[in-house]
């Protein structure tokens, strides 16, 4: 191994330094480590510098007189041994087990290597597991857990060409540096963008950096520049692009072939099948919506406990993705499945990998093979019914005009055909017949609601039905006590959060809002309406749930509306409102009268109010400037006892894990089914993309009102079998 001299700059951050410094001494023996302090602004850094230089022989403390910046510091490191190759570190990078060896190896295992960067969290495209982002560990693995997995690894075939090292961990050869120079200190004074500098200097004195695939540090990130980070990336950028007007489209080509992805995903999941945790395989439908979020959910909530991959169709009926949760966290590298064809290589893939159990949480889009998913694993199923779709189709029970239709009426199912047909030759008593193979074999049934499971049972008879509320339910137990805020004083402010379909109320909120135009009434909405909505109603647009909660306080609501026309069987956003304390109108259909049993300022209406008596509700509210007096809502109705244990206790009950390892073979075929878990947009959902965008403008937004509705799914189905969620980010 030839000579090399760790360089560390360091300016802020003790912690971070003293967790970089010891594991660069705990996984090292002679390399020499050059401290440079940067005119700490922190005492105790300076203090702890100079404590550590006194204690080892091996290392070396440099101390600039005055902050000269990144750049000048890590020149200086690196001119302090110039027979040695230099490994620069941020001092928030912390390493293990024998990283530095490899490195080496790999920047001698071929001819004029420049530089040589290793896996990391947060190293933009050597990031991992999700490329391009600032990740947390994986799976809460230790690092050396995680660096471990890449070293089995071999060299062969894990050394990719790029464009750019990264500096936070960049192994420099000697020979390289003296062909080169050290860092643009007159151009990149402070830092940021000076190894990119470097390393196009570098290809262009006919030299190759590269990115390592076996070996995997840990990077916190901006510990030294913090909040000045910003403005001095976009000064690099405009540099970088005067300099070398290809660099930025080089970066683009090398992201988008992205060469490492097969060995991120092999190590993914290589890592889930060798923890013997209980692993569990999600499957629903492709549309997002709460089933989507309570899968998240459940991986976020278990994530200590337990392990979750999900299947979800990709061409309905035909193929499936699978992807692997990480802290709730659904990652993006992950695999695809013919099922007609490779449904036998999926299988001894899950096998492999351990997962004992399986969890259908909608069947929409999905392969009828995968329902005998779990007897092909010697394993058993459950199944959470989010919608009612295995009913007859209609997720919804709603008609053409998503108003809802109730199972006792003769023309139930002929009705909800009008809005969800069935396929051609397909009855709905045929429909219920071909879901009982499903339902019938589940080792539970899990409704999140009573009226669900009444619903639900009327069509089915299910011997123990589970019904359990969300795990949502408990993140503030008991809910704060509603207050009501409005004096008159100002607009009465309602808000309906969501993604509004007609069947969640979208044409109702606009018929309101404009029969209330000019009455001192505001409607808000947080979130987008299936169309583009009156300018009575003020549209805020999508968000992220995980900061729906920001956003709904920046609004301050003095009442949060649901106006549903269909039985909704849970309602993450009725949750939002509950847990915030906020005063609630709910329709008396679905979940919605439970979930408020027995709360203050909870008025429950009939689903089917008129605009009429919706605009004498609100001006009444407007005017007494008080919430209205309606009668309470009775608690839990009889014989649907909600368990709220189920998800603290229960779930997980009977289900244990197993380490393994998956074989050369599976691995072998990794490389066709590489799935990434938000493909590129098509020509035809980028003109849909556009279409919709041109519909939230008023006067294109008036000329799509007058389309029949039917008319326009039609159009979006033939552009794009997608969801809009998809289509628009």
């Amino acid at each position: 191994m030839p000579k090399v001299d760790i360089v560390i700059p360091v300016y802020r951050g003790l912690e971070e330094t003293r967790s970089c410094i010891e594991s660069v001494l705990a996984t090292t023996a002679g390399e020499r480590l050059v401290l440079v302090n940067d005119c700490s602004p922190e005492p105790e850094i300076t203090q702890y510098l100079r404590e550590l230089d006194a204690a080892h022989d091996r290392v070396l403390l440099l101390e600039n007189a005055e902050n000269l910046g990144f750049v000048a510091t890590a020149n200086r490191g690196m001119a302090a041994g110039p027979d040695a190759d230099v490994l620069l570190l941020n001092s928030d990078v912390e390493v293990a087990n024998d990283w530095l060896a490899r490195l080496c190896t790999a920047a001698y295992s071929q001819p004029k290597v420049a530089s040589v960067t290793p896996f990391a969290n947060n190293a933009t495209i050597m990031s991992f597991p999700n490329f391009c982002e600032d990740n947390e560990l994986l799976f809460g693995l230790s690092l050396a857990e995680l660096d471990h997995a890449f070293a089995r690894r071999p060299l062969e075939g894990n050394l990719w060409p790029i464009p750019s090292g990264v500096g936070c961990c960049m192994y420099l050869r000697r020979d390289c540096l003296e062909a080169v120079g050290l860092f643009d200190l007159e151009t990149f004074g402070r830092g940021y963008g000076e190894e990119n500098d470097w390393c196009q200097r570098a290809h262009a004195a006919g030299w190759t950096n590269y990115h390592l695939g076996n070996c995997f540090v840990y990077h916190k990130g901006g510990v030294s520049f913090a909040a000045e980070q910003s403005p001095r990336i976009a000064a690099a950028m405009e540099i970088l692009d005067d300099r070398y007007p290809h660099y930025h489209s080089t970066v683009q080509r090398f992201i988008g072939e992205d060469p490492a992805r097969i060995a991120r995903t092999e190590v993914l999941f290589d890592l889930v099948a060798s923890l013997a945790r209980p692993k569990i395989v999600a499957i629903s439908h492709k549309l997002g919506g709460g089933a989507q979020q309570h899968v998240d959910e459940l991986a976020r909530y278990y994530a200590g406990d337990a392990l979750f991959l999900q299947l979800t169709p990709e061409r309905s009926g035909k193929s499936v993705a699978l992807s692997i949760f990480s802290a709730g966290e659904r990652l993006k590298d992950g695999l695809q499945f013919d099922i007609d064809s490779e449904y036998d290589e999926l299988v001894q893939l899950l096998r492999e990998l351990g997962v004992g159990h399986v969890h259908f949480h909608h069947t929409m889009g999905l392969p009828p093979r995968l329902w005998l998913l779990a007897e092909a694993l010697d394993c058993r199923h459950d199944l959470t019914v989010h919608d009612y779709y295995l009913v007859n189709g209609n997720p919804t029970l709603t008609d053409r005009d998503a108003r809802y239709v109730d199972p006792v009426d003769s023309d139930f199912d002929q009705r909800c055909a009008t809005h969800y047909p069935l396929p051609e030759g397909v009855t709905a008593s045929l429909w219920r017949e071909n879901q009982q193979l499903l339902i019938g074999a589940a080792r539970r049934v899990i409704f999140p609601s009573a009226d669900c499971a009444r619903r639900f049972c009327h069509f089915y008879d299910i011997e123990t039905p589970v019904v359990a509320w969300h795990p949502d339910y408990l993140l503030s137990q008991p809910y704060p006590a509603p207050q009501w805020s409005f004096d008159g004083g100002r607009p009465l402010k309602v808000l309906v959060v969501g993604a509004i379909s007609r069947e969640k109320g979208a044409d109702v909120i606009e018929a309101v809002a404009n029969a209330l135009a000019k009455e001192g009434i505001e409607f808000h909405l947080l979130g987008y309406a299936y169309r583009a909505l009156s300018e009575q109603v003020v549209t805020h647009g999508p968000y992220d749930n995980g900061r729906v909660y920001e956003l709904v306080g920046d609004i301050q609501p003095d009442v949060v509306w649901f106006p549903a026309l269909w039985p909704e069987t849970y309602s993450y956003t009725l949750s939002v409102a509950l847990h915030m304390g906020l005063p609630v109108v709910v329709p008396q259909l679905g979940a919605f009268v439970e979930r408020v049993a027995g709360r203050p300022l909870s008025a429950v209406l009939p689903w089917d109010t008129t605009t009429a008596d919706w605009r004498t509700f609100w001006l009444a509210v407007r005017d007494d400037r008080a919430f209205p007096g309606l009668p309470q809502v009775s608690s839990e109705p009889p014989g649907c006892a909600i368990d709220l244990q189920f998800y603290p206790q229960t779930y997980l009950s009977g289900l244990t894990g197993n380490a393994a390892r998956l074989s050369d073979d599976t691995l072998a075929r990794f490389a066709r089914k590489l799935h990434l878990g938000l493909p590129q947009l098509s020509r035809k959902e980028r003109v849909l993309a556009r279409i919709w965008s041109l519909a939230r403008t008023p006067l294109v937004a008036k000329m799509v009102s007058v389309v029949p509705f039917r008319v326009q799914r039609a159009i979006k189905r033939r552009l794009s079998s997608r969801p809009m969620h998809e289509i628009i980010r």
